[in-house]
């Protein structure tokens, strides 16, 4: 945040000061450096707080269904809005949890209008090193041909035909679709960016490489909140923040004290949430492995039975 003179005057404490400087009566002095202390803590509260106030940007975990229905639902609402009123009446239109309905407006936002300026400049890279490394395509926006209403596409890499309709892409494609839209169009530096699930529709080797891209989105200065069950990206995010320890390397790196991990553990009434970090083997605890160890002793006693059983 940036303070100058004339939001320091603004916020009355120039005002303030002079007035104690003016007024030696010892009857007004409690009451004036009272009212300059108050004023000092409202300029230095934006400052201390400012980070909370900052814009954080949701995509929820089932985004692919929403991509898909984003063209229907313009299409749907243009279609309402010609609709001439006595003739026929607007159909109906189901209502979304909040979280999807906000998730929806901001496609509809960024598919009709593009870049909100009053956001300031994003950092394009971010989402191309997205569609070059894993999409291998460009996410695109375009106008259908029946409605004339926007829609999202999919232009594989060399594809020379018309983009394919998102719904017509690869479910990988649905899913980091509007992370690259988010990253393209509306999160700038410093913004949140929480993503619910990071790890859906993708394929292991995908999953540690998207892992990677949200490193590198923090060392771009954008804040990432993920959730995840995923152990291919916990064991990922490990070894991105053991590699801030080498001297250099190409791959992403980020410091333990940029990283956070949080675990969620059941109980009776509720979950009991503790923060965890890289225990001696340089892993997050997640409890993940205690699964893939259950499975192989099951593994191993139904071989074990069936040898005996010959």
């Amino acid at each position: 945040m940036r303070i100058d003179a004339r939001d320091i005057a603004g916020s009355g404490v120039l005002r303030h000061a002079a007035m104690v400087a003016d007024d030696p009566n010892e009857d007004d002095f409690e009451h004036y450096a009272w009212r300059l202390a108050h004023s000092l803590f409202d300029m230095a509260l934006p400052s201390l707080i400012g980070p909370l106030r900052l814009p954080a940007f949701y995509l929820p975990a089932d985004r692919t269904g929403v991509m898909h229905a984003h063209s229907v639902v313009v299409s749907a609402l243009i279609e309402s809005a010609a609709t001439t009123a006595g003739i026929r009446p607007p159909a109906p239109t189901p209502l979304l949890s909040g979280v999807l309905a906000d998730f929806l407006e901001q496609l509809i936002e960024i598919a009709a209008s593009g870049p909100r300026a009053h956001l300031g400049p994003r950092d394009h890279g971010a989402g191309a090193r997205i569609e070059e490394v894993i999409l291998r395509g460009a996410v695109e926006i375009d106008r259908a041909m029946r409605t004339g209403s926007p829609r999202f596409t999919y232009r594989p890499a060399g594809w020379k035909r018309d983009p394919l309709p998102l719904m017509n892409a690869s479910s990988m494609v649905s899913e980091l679709a509007p992370v690259v839209l988010y990253l393209r169009h509306v999160v700038t530096r410093h913004n949140l960016l929480i993503v619910e699930e990071p790890e859906s529709h993708l394929h292991p080797a995908i999953q540690v490489e998207f892992t990677r891209q949200l490193a590198a989105l923090v060392r771009r200065g954008i804040r990432v909140i993920v959730t995840t069950h995923s152990e291919w990206l916990l064991e990922e995010l490990a070894n991105i923040v053991r590699r801030s320890e080498l001297p250099e390397d190409d791959a992403p790196a980020l410091r333990p004290d940029q990283v956070g991990a949080w675990l969620f553990k059941d109980r009776r009434n509720g979950s009991v949430v503790s923060e965890i970090g890289l225990d001696n083997s340089g892993l997050y605890p997640s409890g993940f492995d205690d699964v893939a160890a259950a499975l192989h002793n099951e593994w191993a006693d139904i071989a074990s039975r069936i040898e005996n059983a010959r």
